[in-house]
């Protein structure tokens, strides 16, 4: 068997001009037309020398040795380490930049499926800090300390963060609080190196507009000592706590977090409003994490799916029901479906609390309920997909297909899938209807949400096609 020659060398260093940014953040060098080596930190156009450090047959990593030019995009975050960890890589590019790029990023995926459709340019935010109302960090014992940040890309060296720039502030010191008071009683933290320790992981969350304040503790054991002096160290620490959760998640079963979950103190949930409704939002709820553009998002997406009081519409992946009942004042019937039974049972007690009667949640596998609707001859007029970053399925696409919408609004969080399924929605008789809409729900990071619109071909149409 002939052995591939690579056009790097582990270690090597090299004068190059960065090329792109992929749709990780990371930049990209063209060392051949189909070998890329990626880079943190790198900025389109600026020349660097760069350190091999990872190579194999198809692509390879390197690290920034020295920056022979800056590009006028740059901006010096001061905050290095999360850059080193991941988890915000465009801290260093300037925001009108980074919302470009996501822009075209959309563009160029699009493109890239044979959809030639505009693309509007990305909303943003008046301030791109601070913002997510959720985090969840691992821990870790360091150099005698209980730590708490992030893992370095690719390593077990926790990278330590009491600044995460992108969290409500409100929750990086209640991160600080918890560590400390587990530090103090001397708990144990899972190790990913031995697979042995208590504590994987402290989650917190906060209401933006309730301040209502959840920690949660990610164990790999079932207890942990001095569980009463814990619960009472982190009740005196912070006022705005509401809800103290123990959720036993052991890393063998390879979740962050299980449905395993023990009240230590207080709720079983919060309470924050979106659009004016009441949610309550439980430790494995799902809630966008930016509640400032997630008003933008939800009411942008009903404004596009052009409702009318005599409509049915589905709302699919509907989770604790936050599309579904901020629209149901404006049509007809609201049916949700969901997978995750403690998702169904909130968003049922959600709609109860906002006193919506015209709308139905199912607990069900969407594809799978989709089909049924569609045997059924249920026909919405539109249907509302909100997917995870794996997307739809081809099942569940023929099924809407089937019921024949007007409108499918599709929200999406990893536009590579939403431009994949866009190209199978049209194949099935649609036409994306307007511009796609970028809305940053991510700044600092690479992640961008979308809004598409379908409209469904009429017969004269269809016929010519």
């Amino acid at each position: 068997m002939p052995r591939t020659i690579l056009p790097v060398k582990l270690h090597e260093q090299l004068t190059v001009t960065v090329d792109d940014i992929r749709i990780d953040g990371m930049g990209i060098v063209q060392i051949t037309p189909t070998y890329p080596l990626y880079v943190a930190d790198a900025l389109p156009g600026e020349e660097i020398v760069i350190a091999v450090t990872q190579v194999d047959k198809f692509s390879g990593y390197a690290r920034v040795v020295t920056r022979l030019t800056v590009s006028d995009q740059r901006e010096n975050s001061q905050r290095q380490y999360l850059i080193d960890a991941g988890t915000a890589p465009l801290v260093n590019l300037k925001y009108q930049a980074q919302l470009d790029l996501k822009r075209s990023q959309v563009q160029r995926l699009l493109a890239q499926k044979g959809l030639d459709v505009p693309v509007a340019p990305t909303i943003g935010m008046a301030d791109p800090t601070y913002y997510r109302n959720k985090t969840i960090v691992p821990v870790k014992w360091q150099d005698g300390h209980l730590t708490s940040g992030f893992y370095r890309r690719g390593t077990h060296d926790l990278v330590p963060m009491t600044d995460y720039f992108v969290n409500d502030a409100k929750i990086d010191q209640a991160i600080v609080v918890v560590r400390d008071i587990l530090e103090k009683y001397q708990v144990t933290a899972f190790d990913p190196d031995q697979q042995v320790g208590a504590i994987r992981y402290i989650m917190v969350r906060r209401g933006y507009y309730s301040h209502e304040l959840m920690v949660v503790l990610v164990s790999n054991d079932p207890t942990i000592p001095n569980e009463a002096a814990i619960i009472a160290d982190v009740q005196a620490a912070l006022p705005e706590l509401k809800s103290f959760i123990f959720n036993l998640s052991p890393k063998k079963d390879f979740v962050l977090l299980s449905p395993n979950n023990r009240t230590l103190w207080g709720e079983a949930a919060i309470h924050d409003t979106l659009l004016g409704y009441e949610f309550i939002i439980g430790p494995n709820s799902f809630y966008q994490v930016n509640p400032q553009t997630t008003e933008v998002l939800y009411d942008l997406a009903a404004q596009k799916a052009d409702l009318k009081p005599t409509d049915t519409i589905i709302d699919a992946y509907s989770g604790i029901g936050t599309i579904g009942i901020t629209v149901a004042n404006r049509v007809k019937q609201v049916l949700g479906v969901e997978v995750v039974p403690g998702a169904v049972a909130d968003a049922q007690y959600n709609m109860r609390r906002n006193q919506i009667t015209n709308a139905t949640y199912l607990l069900a596998d969407a594809p799978e309920q989709f089909k049924v609707w569609a045997q059924a001859n249920l026909k919405p007029e539109v249907v509302f997909v909100d997917p995870p970053r794996r997307g739809l399925t081809t099942e569940l696409i023929r099924a809407t297909v089937e019921m024949g919408p007007a409108r499918i609004v599709y929200i999406s969080c990893n536009p590579v899938t939403m431009a994949r399924d866009a190209a199978e929605i049209v194949q099935q008789g649609y036409t994306i209807d307007g511009a796609v809409q970028p809305v940053d729900q991510f700044p600092q990071t690479s992640h961008v949400e979308t809004i598409t619109v379908f409209k469904k071909n009429s017969l004269s149409q269809q016929a010519v096609e």
